[in-house]
């Protein structure tokens, strides 16, 4: 590694053109600005200078490496200026979230960057765990799940609440339990557990367990699942999110529950991690614009 100090002699050297000014303005002795620049010219193996009586003139290796210092130099005096600058509107912001969230929150950070270009959003669809996992080993700056974790180490606070909905075909007219079980279920990853929570709160009584139901299909895609619904097929249960972003023809209904079951959306992010500016920039115009 170059010293930096015989960088910084060099270059008031080629400046001054002068040993004698350049020890002056360094309070050098001259044998020490000979020395730094013996040092550099051993390093690279070339001459830096021509002497000619008491001047000298840089070589075209020694304009090289004051072209080069001076970049450095530069380069560390912007950075240096940069510590303690946050600016709310500029910088990489990582996030991820389970689908139906997403699907929400993608869409509002998409409008907000229209906004603000300089911002960076990038964005992953994941499971709670994988979420956490990212968040933990710094891949993502901050997640959104629907199951608080239980690491110490991490700062969940309750972000959002999506309410869970059952939906059926749009010409199912029996709402009632026993006509939703004729129908048949179609299952997701968070199927019968969002099933669960509604169909429990709502008919404590008549429900016992998802196996009960008949599965008429399975989707993984959450932009999907209101498909076969739509064609008549079965029921599922979903987020309110992503059933609002449905474009399904006909579109599925929301059938009439009593009670209503939320899921609340944890935000979560590393506890002694400072979070840039632009983060509660972002957190401040979501909740404005909810």
């Amino acid at each position: 590694m170059i010293n930096p100090s015989f960088l910084k002699t060099f270059i008031s050297l080629a400046e001054t053109r002068n040993f004698t000014k350049t020890s002056e303005i360094l309070h050098m002795t001259q044998p020490g600005v000979s020395q730094h620049l013996k040092w550099l010219e051993d390093y690279f193996r070339e001459p830096l200078i021509v002497r000619e009586g008491k001047k000298f003139e840089l070589t075209e290796e020694g304009k090289k490496v004051l072209t080069y210092g001076n970049a450095l130099f530069t380069e560390h005096e912007l950075f240096k200026n940069s510590l303690g600058r946050d600016n709310p509107h500029e910088g990489l912001c990582r996030f991820a979230s389970p689908g139906s969230f997403g699907i929400k929150m993608y869409d509002f950070l998409i409008s907000l960057n229209r906004q603000h270009p300089k911002l960076v959003i990038h964005y992953a669809y994941a499971p709670n765990q994988s979420i956490v996992r990212d968040v933990i080993e710094d891949r993502i700056d901050v997640g959104f799940v629907t199951r608080k974790p239980d690491e110490h180490y991490l700062i969940a606070e309750i972000f959002e609440e999506e309410e869970l909905q059952l939906m059926v075909p749009a010409r199912f007219s029996e709402m009632d339990f026993h006509s939703l079980k004729n129908l048949g279920f179609i299952n997701h990853p968070d199927g019968f557990h969002h099933a669960s929570r509604l169909l429990q709160e709502n008919f404590p009584k008549e429900f016992r367990g998802m196996d009960d139901f008949p599965i008429r299909g399975f989707i993984n895609q959450i932009t999907r699942i209101l498909e076969p619904v739509a064609h008549g097929l079965g029921f599922t249960a979903l987020p309110e999110f992503a059933c609002a972003a449905s474009t399904c023809k006909p579109k599925p209904k929301v059938f009439a529950l009593k009670r209503q079951v939320t899921d609340p959306i944890y935000r979560i992010y590393k506890k002694h991690r400072k979070l840039p500016a632009r983060f509660e920039l972002i957190f401040t115009e979501y909740k404005a614009a909810r």
